[in-house]
């Protein structure tokens, strides 16, 4: 977690010295299946110069870099099209997995500097560049949840509006669900990649899930998670 730390903390150095062209240049088709940018490239650098020691490195852009018996696995720019689009919502996501299981992960919002960790005990977070962290605290009266690629599931969405219930769709599932225990709900529709879900998804231990073949809820509230699967059954038929 140090070591993510340090290196997330040099990419917001970067970055807050203003952006670069090189940045939004696009290169060859990254690992996870999305062209790989200049913004990502930059932060891949960063992330496995410090973190190749710990074990091997799957990442979401380059594939498998080095060796070692743990695993990390990494998505350097959760968020990349919000990145170079100027929109304050994208980040980093880090699990290392030992034997296949996740031991440690790490999701960080690269635009307003909040880190969730969690390391076998409570979900933790803080601000990068401070030293101060604390349990998660959940949010009961949370009036608003996040529906990530909710373009791909309109009748859906048009159904939560039916029952007026809010929801917004930034665009980096790796940060909406780190933030799941603060919102009334996170849906994502689509094929999910490891790179995305591998640490964030671990952080929602203790938080109701669904999951379908091309669809994921998690809420805080059992009832909030069935009512969401009930609306995709109707959605569905």
């Amino acid at each position: 977690m140090q070591a993510v730390t340090e290196a997330a903390e040099k990419i917001s150095d970067r970055l807050e010295k203003g952006w670069s062209a090189h940045y939004a240049e696009h290169f060859d088709m990254g690992a996870g299946g999305d062209m790989t940018a200049g913004i990502d490239k930059m932060a891949e650098s960063i992330y496995v110069d410090f973190l190749e020691k710990f074990g091997t490195i799957d990442s979401e852009e380059s594939g498998i870099i080095g060796t070692g018996d743990a695993r990390i696995i990494l998505d350097p720019i959760d968020g990349s099209d919000n990145a170079l689009s100027g929109l304050p919502y994208f980040g980093s996501s880090i699990a290392l997995e030992r034997d296949g299981r996740v031991e440690e992960a790490v999701v960080v919002n690269l635009a307003n500097g909040d880190l969730f960790y969690k390391c076998g005990g409570p979900l933790m977070w803080g601000k990068l560049k401070k030293i101060d962290f604390t349990p998660v605290v959940r949010r009961e009266k949370s009036t608003v949840g996040i529906f990530e690629k909710a373009y791909a599931y309109p009748a859906l969405a048009e159904l939560l509006l039916e029952k007026r219930m809010k929801f917004r769709s930034p665009g980096a599932v790796a940060l909406s669900l780190a933030y799941a225990h603060y919102v009334k709900f996170v849906i994502f529709a689509g094929r999910r990649r490891r790179y995305d879900f591998a640490a964030a998804l671990w952080m929602c231990e203790g938080l109701h899930k669904v999951e379908t073949e091309n669809l994921l809820i998690v809420a805080k509230d059992r009832e909030v998670a069935e009512f969401l699967q009930l609306l995709v059954l109707q959605d569905e038929g």
